[in-house]
């Protein structure tokens, strides 16, 4: 499959955004971006073993998914690629979901001030730009 210039930096900023999130998710024990949902999911599981096993899930996968776009780049497609890719589609909708709208309502205080609406939408538009990212390099959707 012929890729454009600009797919081609979309998949290496992705596959570098999966690949240093996976890693600071092992290291600090947080699964990297996705940390609201594990959060999310702490306050209602409330069992320490397994939100690690969790966390080192969703850190491993991470680091796979974006060693498979790095590969994809060298070799022909792989359909693992493209589910990984829809896993994390499907997870980063949730962590939209969590920190863009329930935690902003929930606290309040996020449309307080002007400094705090241009905080939220700064937040907003990165994990939007995150999620559109996602959606083109992988092949189903773009």
């Amino acid at each position: 499959m012929k890729r454009s210039v600009g797919i081609i930096i979309i998949q290496i900023s992705v596959a570098l955004f999966l690949l240093v999130s996976g890693i600071t998710g092992l290291i600090r024990s947080s699964a990297g971006d996705l940390a609201p949902v594990v959060g999310f999911l702490a306050d209602l599981i409330r069992n320490g073993s397994v939100l690690s096993i969790m966390v080192i899930i969703l850190s491993v996968c991470e680091i796979i998914a974006g060693f498979f776009l790095i590969t994809e780049l060298f070799t022909t497609d792989m359909r693992i690629t493209d589910m990984i890719l829809f896993l994390f589609i499907i997870l980063w909708i949730i962590n939209i979901v969590l920190v863009d709208f329930i935690g902003p309502i929930g606290e309040g205080s996020s449309f307080r001030s002007t400094s705090s609406v241009l905080g939220y939408l700064s937040t907003l538009s990165s994990h939007l730009m995150v999620l559109g990212a996602l959606i083109v390099v992988n092949k189903k959707y773009a």
